[in-house]
């Protein structure tokens, strides 16, 4: 009987040695990083972010700097949190056998700014949350902007004026299709603020909006969305003037 009791209490010591060997095979070692973003220009600084390295064995990294239960890596997030502000609902996860998945929520995207061949993804503060090789439609297009550096999670043209005035632009926007349902901001194609006096907005591919920068762009938005919407026929091309007077002026193409 006592020579069975101890075969039977060496029965679950070797099941652990077993699995802590077989966890420990090269199988399990760290090859690929997969960031789950819209901006995969992104991807690679966020995934280096971690500072979760290439070979190194899976579950020895979550023992030391994770959860092995829920397989997240919680010291990367952790990293991540702090370098790059604008992430939430960081998951940073062990997909056996050798793959570490990221996925994350940002700040709502809003514009997309021209900076040399690329466009910067912003925030409506100016947050940059990417960027990207191509426009993608339904982001307004900001020209005009002068940055000569950038990083992720940093503030560009934060002091700018113009930057200010965008927002005043996009936020009446959205209230006045939150309002009457409707979806001005969908048909943005760019807005240039190079000019100090004026802020040139292009609209549905037909209609140019001057606004006068030194005045109300709030309520000049609101102004142009009403008269977009009732007296400006759908077909109608021209340019939408508020800058050369008191009241704005169309003029047809």
């Amino acid at each position: 009987m006592k020579k069975s009791g101890k075969i039977l209490w060496l029965i679950p010591l070797a099941a652990i040695l077993l699995a802590a060997t077989i966890f420990m095979l090269p199988v399990f070692n760290l090859k690929t990083i997969e960031v789950e973003t819209e901006l995969a220009d992104s991807s690679g600084e966020i995934a280096f972010s971690t500072e979760l390295k290439q070979g190194s064995n899976m579950f020895l990294t979550l023992l030391n700097e994770g959860n092995i239960f829920t397989m997240r890596f919680t010291g990367a997030e952790k990293r991540l949190y702090e370098k790059y502000e604008f992430l939430e609902n960081v998951a940073v996860r062990a997909v056996l056998p050798s793959t570490v998945f990221i996925k994350f929520e940002t700040r709502e995207p809003v514009f997309e700014i021209a900076y040399g061949d690329r466009y910067l993804v912003t925030d409506i503060k100016g947050c940059v949350l990417g960027s990207r090789d191509n426009h993608v439609l339904g982001f307004p297009r900001i020209t005009g902007m002068e940055i000569e550096q950038f990083s992720l999670g940093c503030i560009v043209c934060g002091n700018d004026p113009g930057f200010e005035k965008l927002a005043d632009i996009y936020n009446e926007m959205k209230s006045y299709d939150t309002r009457f349902l409707t979806a001005f901001r969908e048909y943005i194609e760019w807005i240039d603020v190079s000019s100090r006096d004026v802020i040139a907005l292009y609209f549905d591919g037909r209609v140019l909006v001057k606004f006068d920068a030194t005045a109300d762009v709030a309520g000049q938005t609101a102004a142009m969305c009403r008269i977009l919407a009732e007296h400006i026929k759908s077909n109608e091309k021209g340019t939408l003037d508020f800058s050369s007077g008191e009241n704005p002026v169309f003029s047809p193409d």
